[in-house]
């Protein structure tokens, strides 16, 4: 998007600035977040930062990262009601056996970006936008980074994201739906799968345009589906060790009531000698595949979740004509860094019961 920037201003909230860049022509506006040159304590440290929106109704059309994968695994951008402290920056998600707490400090924290392993830039279609402020209950801007390293002294850091936002309602309005598990995985396990699926139930359909995976050190190739009347369509396929942007989908398709959301991560644990649990850490795992979709429904939007317990669900108990590439790279760009990575040369042979010759 080409933006002539029409005007500048400062905004001083927990006394950090920040900036908004008016683009008065095309009623665009740039709200950068930034760390306040914050340090990481220990390794694998969650710090957060947050912000207070204009309360008037606003739409994200684009997103900015400004990270770097050298010293983030992961930032998440959050919306909340309130945000869990008034300081400058805080440590978040400090209680790993509950780390659904502590960056909102009232109501449930609503996605509003992800992005990790130096992914680019992202912009929604032309009539597509993230509702915020207004009635969502997306009062405050939250952004936690997940640090890699404690900071020697002296060291800090300013990462943080640039959303481009308009207050010109959106015909289409933007979401999220987040497919995971729970679980651990086995030690050992050259492809051990952890699967998930739910039906969708909202009365109104949406229709996906990006989706995004994210495991951590494990995690070879994650893909997701919509199954209806028994019939597979892929939504996204990708290895969440390249860039964890959101990729433009692989099917355009309506999922409407009825209708299954459904998705597999495919593990790697041949060098892990104990079990691997889902968990905030890098040390631990997780297995989630974001789908980013638009819908005409013009009441507010909440983020959905759907998870499973890998020991015990499986796709075998409930589907068939499960996809011979759903654990497959073939087809994926950049995947030769994978396969070194996790020493896939030459492919398993055709008689395994997960990855194919084709992979």
């Amino acid at each position: 998007m080409d933006l002539t920037v029409g005007y500048i201003s400062l905004c001083v909230v927990f006394g950090i600035v920040s900036v908004i860049t008016q683009d008065v022509d095309h009623k665009v506006y740039n709200l950068t977040i930034r760390m306040p040159n914050v340090i990481s304590p220990r390794p694998d440290a969650l710090v957060c930062h947050g912000i207070k929106l204009d309360p008037e109704e606003t739409y994200v059309v684009s997103y900015i990262p400004h990270a770097s994968a050298d010293v983030a695994h992961h930032m998440m951008v959050f919306g909340c009601i309130l945000p869990a402290s008034h300081e400058p920056s805080w440590l978040c998600n400090e209680n790993h056996e509950d780390f659904e707490t502590e960056v909102c400090g009232k109501g449930e924290k609503q996605v509003v970006f992800a992005w990790a392993l130096d992914a680019p830039s992202f912009q929604f279609p032309d009539g597509v936008g993230l509702r915020l402020s207004g009635t969502t209950g997306v009062n405050y801007i939250v952004i936690q980074l997940h640090y890699k390293h404690i900071f020697p002294p002296g060291r800090t850091d300013n990462s943080g994201v640039t959303l481009q936002m308009t207050r010109e309602r959106q015909p289409k309005q933007a979401g999220f739906y987040v497919i995971g598990t729970h679980g651990y995985i086995p030690p050992k396990q050259r492809a051990f799968t952890m699967e998930t699926a739910c039906k969708y139930e909202n009365e109104y359909p949406i229709y996906p345009i990006g989706y995004r995976t994210h495991s951590h050190n494990l995690g070879v190739v994650t893909s997701g589906y919509r199954i209806r009347d028994g019939t597979w369509i892929e939504i996204g396929r990708m290895s969440p060790q390249l860039p964890e942007t959101f990729y433009n989908v692989t099917n355009h398709v309506e999922v409407r009531p009825g209708d299954v959301l459904a998705a597999r991560c495919t593990m790697n644990s041949v060098k892990r000698t104990h079990n691997t649990h889902i968990g905030p850490t890098n040390a631990d795992e997780m297995c989630n595949f974001y789908v980013l979709y638009y819908t005409y429904w013009k009441p507010n939007l909440q983020a959905q979740f759907c998870f499973r317990n890998a020991q015990d669900f499986h796709w075998n108990d409930y589907f068939e004509n499960i996809p011979d590439t759903a654990s497959s790279l073939v087809g994926i760009k950049g995947v030769d860094k994978v396969r070194k990575m996790f020493d896939l040369h030459p492919p398993l042979a055709p008689s395994s019961r997960l990855w194919h010759d084709t992979m």
